[in-house]
């Protein structure tokens, strides 16, 4: 048994090192490991209500959030995006600095025995499938007691109960707020229908662009520079930059990706031998640091989110089918396929992987660099010096919007070393090359903007379209007398045939579902469980505009499914 634990080792140390990571990640948003950044350099990005927030947290959550995007936009993050994941990734932080700090105001502590008794009797969750802790398939107790006494394993454990004594505050004041949360039979019964009860309906989207032309509608400077000056702080920002950059990153050659293929196809042949531990293959050979510590097990998944490439070869996979290898942008795939089930009517499918990822070799890296190096002393001089050296070397030239002092650069996500390089130097400066995920980055400062308030000129153009669908909405609301007596006399066909629009059907959806065309949660949906099939309504104002709706179908509150659920519901919604 022994033997088996140490040849376990760097699996049970992943799982330790995750497991906590994990329940911040997923289940409160971020990572509580409450460690200072690296040496020498900021450790925090600011504070809140005095408790200090790492850059180590943020810059964790926000990789997550931005690789999450990332892999649901192929061509590429905007700004606004970027920008949007940098405000949810912050948001999240200062969340659980807000929970750590209630649980520390209401006194919450823990002791050493409470520590060791967790430590003891709640070993990480992914340890319970280990084979070095199973006897005849079941987690064995008595055999990760054993472990915990192994001297091999001492450091590993120390790092574990210490993330157990930063966590338990936290989750003692969950079970505190849990504690004292009454959930009504009004509260379950409202929260079943939202999920349960289910409705079809056609809509007139009153498109106030189309409605409204842009002829109809103009905007003065001097309205522009009057809605400026009303919410100046709107536009206030603090210290900041902007930036022009070029990359390079080292090519992966056919020649690589064949030989990692070939490696995949040798994994493949070996995983569908009788008797293959397919789990003992992905620790052995796996490059996803995520699934290595789960054997692979990539969770329930909808194959419309997936790579089209892996979703192909799964359509028709058998349960145990060992399929692939698959090439991706992230490398070479070796499948098996778990499980296949439906939920609400939409398929989800559950596998498990090995993930060789396909890397440059260390001549085209250094290549790269050389590349940069020669390139960053030829751009030195000025702007015109940059652009004609990239224009030479046919390279793209890419510029970023003025984004604050942090460590985000748009564009290019979390890149410390840039940044620090960006606000530490003037205007006109040229970095050599900086490395990133394996990308070489030559920077140039163009613009440094002390802390203040951004010019008129800056922002006239954005202040103008929305004062443009501000006045086109108010004329759409004017006319909303008129369209609603078109519709009652010729239905939403009518109206439709009038102003030049569409009517629309939806399948089928709750009320918080996403509705194509017009959101989740929105009033649309709240309008259509208050009508009955056939009936129409509006209008409904909603974010997007305005709705007129007309039921197809719906499908009602089912009492017994209610009860069926209650339990289970209650302890949710606590």
């Amino acid at each position: 048994m022994m033997r088996q634990l140490r040849e376990s080792t760097k699996i049970i140390m992943i799982i330790v090192a995750i497991s906590f990571v994990g329940l911040m990640v997923f289940e409160w948003g971020m990572d509580l490991s409450g460690t200072a950044g690296p040496t020498g350099g900021p450790t925090t990005l600011g504070s809140v209500n005095g408790a200090e927030i790492s850059i180590q947290d943020f810059q964790l959550q926000y990789q997550i959030l931005y690789e999450r995007e990332a892999a649901r936009a192929p061509d590429g993050l905007t700004a606004e995006q970027i920008e949007a994941i940098e405000q949810e990734a912050w948001e999240d932080v200062i969340t659980l600095t807000l929970l750590r700090r209630e649980a520390e105001r209401r006194g919450i502590k823990v002791s050493d025995t409470e520590v060791v008794e967790y430590v003891k009797y709640s070993p990480p969750q992914d340890m319970l499938n280990l084979p070095a802790f199973q006897t005849d398939g079941r987690f064995d107790l008595q055999k990760y007691h054993q472990a915990l006494a192994d001297p091999t394993l001492r450091d590993t454990w120390a790092e574990y109960e210490d993330q157990v004594r930063r966590t338990l505050p936290i989750q003692k004041l969950e079970e505190q707020i849990v504690a004292g949360v009454e959930v009504t039979e009004a509260d379950l019964r409202d929260a079943f229908r939202e999920i349960n009860e289910r409705a079809r309906i056609a809509y007139l989207h009153l498109d106030q662009d189309v409605m409204v032309p842009a002829e109809r509608v103009s905007v003065s400077p001097e309205e522009i520079r009057s809605e400026y000056e009303a919410n100046r702080e709107n536009y206030r920002r603090e210290a900041s930059a902007r930036v022009r950059w070029v990359s390079f990153r080292p090519p992966v050659t056919a020649a690589d990706s064949a030989r990692v293929g070939a490696l995949a196809d040798s994994l493949a042949a070996v995983a569908r031998e009788p008797g293959t531990d397919f789990a003992e293959l992905v620790e052995d050979h796996s490059d996803d640091p995520i699934t290595t510590g789960t054997g692979g097990d990539l969770g329930w998944i909808r194959p419309e989110t997936m790579d089209p490439a892996l979703a192909e070869v799964l359509r028709d996979a058998q349960p145990g089918q060992i399929l692939g290898p698959v090439r991706t942008p992230f490398g070479w795939h070796v499948l098996r396929f778990d499980d296949r089930q439906s939920q609400a009517g939409e398929t989800r499918v559950r596998a498990s992987q090995i993930l060789i990822a396909v890397e440059p070799s260390p001549e085209a890296r250094r290549a790269a660099r050389e590349a940069a190096q020669e390139f960053a002393r030829a751009a030195g001089e000025n702007a015109d010096a940059f652009a004609a050296a990239a224009s030479g070397r046919g390279l793209e030239v890419r510029s970023t919007p003025p984004f604050e002092r942090g460590i985000v650069v748009p564009g290019i996500g979390p890149a410390p070393a840039i940044a620090d390089f960006v606000f530490g130097n003037d205007p006109g400066s040229v970095s050599g090359p900086l490395e990133r995920d394996g990308t070489f980055y030559v920077v140039r400062v163009d613009e440094r903007y002390p802390a203040g308030y951004i010019a008129l000129d800056q922002v006239a153009q954005r202040i103008h379209d929305e004062l443009v669908q501000r006045e086109k909405r108010e004329q759409v609301s004017e006319m909303m007398p008129e369209i609603t007596a078109v519709v009652e006399r010729g239905g939403l066909e009518g109206a439709a045939g009038r102003y030049g629009l569409q009517v629309v059907s939806t399948g089928w959806f709750n009320r918080v579902n996403n509705i194509p065309g017009i959101g989740s949660a929105t009033p649309v949906a709240g309008a259509a469980f208050g009508l009955a099939p056939g009936q129409t309504g509006g209008p409904v104002e909603a974010p997007n505009g305005y709705y007129f709706l007309r039921v197809l179908e719906k499908e009602p509150f089912d009492p017994q499914e209610f009860e069926s659920q209650r339990a289970e519901m209650a302890q949710r919604l606590r």
